[in-house]
């Protein structure tokens, strides 16, 4: 997908170890996946992939324009102390759940 992407903000959250982007993608007639856009990101920030999460995606109905809130980790470590599961798992991480069987044991 031929798509334009515009980082309109960033923001150094040290606390956190992140960096919080605001950015706009151009010219896209549909959605774009997550894994599209945090490649582009990474790419555009010269990152690997596995340091973005992509929090947001908003593309208002007949629109070309989407805008969105990515944020970029200084570590993996930092990522997986601070990032919930569910986000984590949206982002194609494989993360191994315990069933309730084993944990009784």
């Amino acid at each position: 997908m031929n798509m334009e992407l515009e980082i309109e903000g960033r923001h150094k959250n040290m606390l956190l170890h992140r960096e919080e982007i605001n950015f706009e993608i151009l010219n896209v007639k549909k959605t774009p996946s997550r894994a599209e856009v945090r490649a582009k990101i990474a790419g555009s920030l010269g990152v690997n992939e596995e340091l973005v999460m992509v929090d947001e995606i908003d593309h208002e109905f007949g629109s070309t324009r989407i805008v969105g809130f990515a944020k970029k980790y200084d570590s993996v470590e930092d990522l997986k102390r601070i990032e919930s599961t569910h986000m984590r798992k949206r982002h194609g991480e494989q993360i191994e759940e315990k069933k309730k069987d084993e944990e009784k044991k």
